[in-house]
């Protein structure tokens, strides 16, 4: 598991003083790119690496409990390896341990120059699942 720090700032709130949805998403977004990094496979390595690359195909997140401008956000990522796809499920939670959010990214293998879903290869797998550690 990789656990990613995020700062709710001034710029990432609505009115009210609450976390604006899309800065929730990215937040969720840096830290499957943090995730990835730690894994030893930066996303935008994995293009000249190996010839493919990971768009998300899909996310979601369900909201438990407010995020105000000033707290710190540990989102917790965890990996689920599928044949052409993995996912990265993330658990934000707020310095007192309570669950802020929960959410998915579903990211798809693709070739990078025909952009065509392709299994993941063995060694990215087994990067990505952290059997290589």
């Amino acid at each position: 598991m990789v656990t990613y720090e995020w700062k709710c700032t001034w710029g990432d709130v609505d009115p009210a003083g609450i976390a604006y949805y899309p800065r929730l998403t990215i937040a969720m977004n840096r830290a499957g790119e943090e995730f990835m990094d730690a894994r030893g496979l930066p996303y935008w390595e994995a293009p000249d690496r190996y010839g493919v690359h990971f768009p998300v195909v899909a996310m979601d997140m369900e909201f438990e409990s407010p995020v105000r401008v000033g707290d710190v956000v540990s989102i917790a990522v965890e990996p689920e390896l599928g044949t052409k796809s993995f996912g990265l499920h993330c658990v934000g939670s707020h310095g007192d341990g309570s669950v802020a959010f929960r959410g998915n990214e579903r990211h798809v293998c693709a070739d990078s120059e025909e952009n065509r879903s392709l299994e993941i290869p063995p060694e990215i797998r087994e990067t990505i699942a952290g059997t290589t550690e």
